[in-house]
């Protein structure tokens, strides 16, 4: 293992131990955004009864249970071990297949999928055409790529405010490991996919980038 994946790893393991996405989404206020986010993700797909979706960076799962409670067949993954304990041990977690693995090598058959979602996670990771020439691989023909990661130099603004609401963000700078401008991820998206769709989020403060890509 290359010293890359090691402070992949190590980042991700920081911030479920010091920042889980699970505390954000249920704040009240913080978490706003944050829902608000999946909840776009969720209008775009749509009916979801007998889909099937993979989620790449799941976390504790608080996406992939969003999505199994409207009938998608759900595969969920992620490096942290503790991540996947803790989302295994929730009751709305019975029928997804919850699994350990690495984006860059995805244990799973070729056109498998008609979404992937990758939410919030790729700013952690290293080696992304790796990443997105397994997405593709593991996409339907016509199936989904949906993306987003946030823009951190405006997040940072807002770091003092969401500490006063109990969101750790002290350890942003160790778990971000990667700060992606827009356009190199647009560019890299096109290198393997048909962008259908890209903006930012919310218009007025745009904190995260939405990009929406097609396989073939």
């Amino acid at each position: 293992m290359d010293k890359e994946f090691k402070e992949s790893i190590a980042a991700a393991k920081l911030e479920f131990k010091e920042e889980p996405m699970d505390a954000n989404y249920s704040n009240p206020i913080v978490g706003i955004i944050s829902r608000g986010r999946v909840n776009k993700l969720l209008r775009h797909m749509g009916k979801l009864k007998g889909r099937r979706i993979l989620d790449v960076g799941c976390e504790a799962g608080y996406v992939s249970i969003r999505m199994a409670k409207k009938g998608a067949d759900v595969h969920s993954f992620d490096i942290c071990e503790e991540a996947l304990k803790v989302f295994k041990k929730k009751k709305e977690a019975r029928g997804i297949n919850i699994f350990y693995a690495a984006a860059q090598k995805i244990p799973l058959k070729d056109n498998s999928f008609d979404y992937v979602v990758c939410t919030e996670v790729i700013e952690h990771m290293p080696q992304l055409d790796k990443v997105f020439s397994e997405i593709k691989r593991v996409l339907k023909p016509k199936g989904e790529l949906l993306l987003t990661f946030p823009n951190e130099g405006l997040r940072k603004i807002l770091y003092p405010i969401a500490k006063l609401f109990g969101i750790n963000t002290s350890i942003e700078n160790e778990v971000t490991l990667y700060e992606y401008k827009f356009e190199e991820i647009t560019k890299l998206c096109n290198k393997f996919f048909k962008i259908k769709k890209k903006y930012s989020w919310p218009w007025f403060f745009p904190l995260t980038r939405f990009v929406i890509c097609k396989n073939g």
